[in-house]
């Protein structure tokens, strides 16, 4: 017969076994995440090669991934320029590479800027920053800056001959009023045929005067890019002494577009960060909303990159905080309001432009951003490099992980061509080369090529009625705090004491039902 008191203490230790089983799946991050991450695919087969491999310089790359599963990589190279031995310079030419599925063609040169006769001072002419899109016809659109005042270029050609100088359209002046800072301008695609630009703007010649301040400008083709509308302002900013500068572009189902833009001063640092929306391909545009503002003792506000994620919700990527720190924002009203900054990934650290996202075959979101782990992180070992993450739903991301091993990096794009073929490219910043890095996505479904059907791109003229600009309005609902990593985050890297709770707690309680037991009377 077993006495009162083994039985007590029985269960006494059942209570405590159990107890213990519940903290630890409470406490550890590893097992909360274990189901959630299980279908998470990872990133395989990893090559990476310098493809400029010149000693001019080559700068801002540029990738586009087709439905025949084919890759475009296009750059700015300075053809003929000076060595590019501790730091870079705009190209003259914009060059061209395609990955087949299998293997890269010779890099060749496609697209110069035209050589304008009005001027006589300001050197040779540049083409850099392309930014590009394929529309479902198979047409490549491009458009890039080119010589001070600084002009936007376009041009376009079939995809299938892009790599052939002659298959590209002569290269028309889109606009002339262009701020020509860093990333200043951007394109998308709306099927069948409407081509969206927004572009920072300034009147060159009364620029000082205060009569024509900065702003961000619109403009768009409806007919595949035969014809273009004029200018709109979206966002003005009144002060002389500020502009816009990295701009960025999105689309998103049922004809809706998203602006998201930075407003610099006179220290050359990102001050605010604005997103602007239109519902209907365009027509009209809300008024801008602030996400954030620089607080006097941060290092800036920058780089902002959106996402769609599902019906009306956006995620907002911005860099800034005390330091260059990457900030998680979202929406669920199609960018009116957004709920705090989450500082998402707090190891990671560095100012090195646009985070890029980009769907797989089976519509998992990827996010790729080039970054260092900061300072002092206990726990975390890694270099400048490539890190990746995958949206879980909600706010929840896996932990950032170190793909392709440490690189010197700096404005990184990505595209996935046939499902599961992932192409990312940087350029490095203290030798000028363009870097690209080839991979598998593990686990995930494969897409069948398919061929491209005939071009069919209409000329007939659709000018578009310009709707008035609306003047830039706060946000309804944007703290100035940064909010710390909410607790449903996942393998967010909690501190070391976390993971001991649970043995304390079970020496805690061992110790009180010793001290019961033997204190207790049979």
């Amino acid at each position: 017969m077993i006495s009162p008191k083994r039985l007590m203490i029985g269960r006494a230790f059942i209570f405590i076994f159990t107890f213990v089983g519940i903290m630890l799946a409470v406490f550890n991050p590893s097992a909360a995440q274990a189901q959630d991450a299980q279908d998470v695919p990872e990133i395989t087969n990893i090559t990476i090669r310098n493809f400029s491999n010149t000693v001019e310089s080559s700068v801002d790359p540029l990738l586009l991934a087709d439905q025949t599963g084919a890759v475009h990589l296009f750059w700015s190279e300075d053809v003929g320029g000076r060595a590019s031995l501790g730091g870079t310079t705009a190209g003259n030419t914009i060059m061209y590479s395609r990955w087949d599925g299998v293997t890269w063609s010779t890099p060749v040169d496609i697209l110069l800027s035209p050589l304008d006769p009005t001027l006589t001072t300001f050197g040779d002419p540049k083409a850099w920053q392309p930014e590009g899109v394929i529309d479902e016809q198979g047409i490549i659109h491009l458009i890039w800056l080119g010589q001070y005042p600084e002009k936007m270029y376009y041009s376009y050609a079939p995809a299938d001959s892009a790599g052939s100088a002659s298959a590209w359209a002569t290269p028309v002046v889109l606009v002339d009023d262009s701020t020509g800072s860093q990333y200043s301008a951007d394109l998308e695609y709306i099927a069948p045929d409407t081509l969206h630009i927004v572009y920072a703007r300034v009147h060159w010649e009364s620029q000082y005067s205060g009569d024509q301040p900065r702003s961000l400008a619109y403009l768009r083709s409806q007919n595949g890019g035969q014809t273009w509308s004029e200018p709109q302002d979206i966002a003005v900013v009144p002060d002389p002494d500020r502009g816009y500068s990295n701009v960025r572009l999105l689309t998103a189902p049922e004809e809706r577009l998203y602006a998201s833009w930075t407003e610099w001063d006179t220290t050359g640092n990102g001050q605010r960060v604005y997103v602007a929306h239109s519902l209907d391909n365009g027509d009209t545009w809300n008024s801008a909303v602030r996400l954030a503002e620089r607080e006097p003792i941060d290092y800036e506000r920058d780089w902002m990159q959106l996402a769609w994620l599902e019906g009306d919700r956006l995620v907002a990527v911005w860099e800034g905080g005390f330091r260059a720190y990457r900030q998680f924002m979202y929406s669920d009203d199609n960018g009116q309001t957004w709920s705090e900054a989450e500082d998402r990934f707090y190891w990671l650290i560095g100012d090195n432009g646009f985070p890029v996202f980009v769907r797989d075959g089976d519509n998992h979101l990827h996010f790729f951003v080039a970054q260092r782990v900061r300072e002092g992180s206990i726990g975390r070992a890694g270099a400048l490099g490539l890190w990746h993450s995958v949206w879980l739903g909600g706010t929840k991301w896996t932990d950032a992980e170190l793909v392709g091993g440490a690189n010197d990096m700096v404005f990184i794009t990505a595209a996935v061509a046939g499902g599961n073929n992932l192409v990312v490219a940087w350029y490095a910043s203290s030798h000028g080369e363009i870097m690209v890095m080839n991979a598998t996505i593990d686990g995930v479904q494969t897409i069948a090529p398919e061929p491209w059907s005939a071009a069919t791109v209409e000329s007939t003229a659709v000018p578009l009625q310009p709707t008035p600009s609306s003047p830039t309005v706060e946000a309804t609902a944007v703290p100035n705090n940064l909010a710390q990593i909410d607790s449903t985050s996942v393998n967010m890297g909690l501190p070391i004491f976390a993971a001991l709770i649970p043995i304390l707690l079970l020496i805690f309680i061992v110790s009180i039902v010793r001290w019961r037991l033997l204190h207790s009377r049979i």
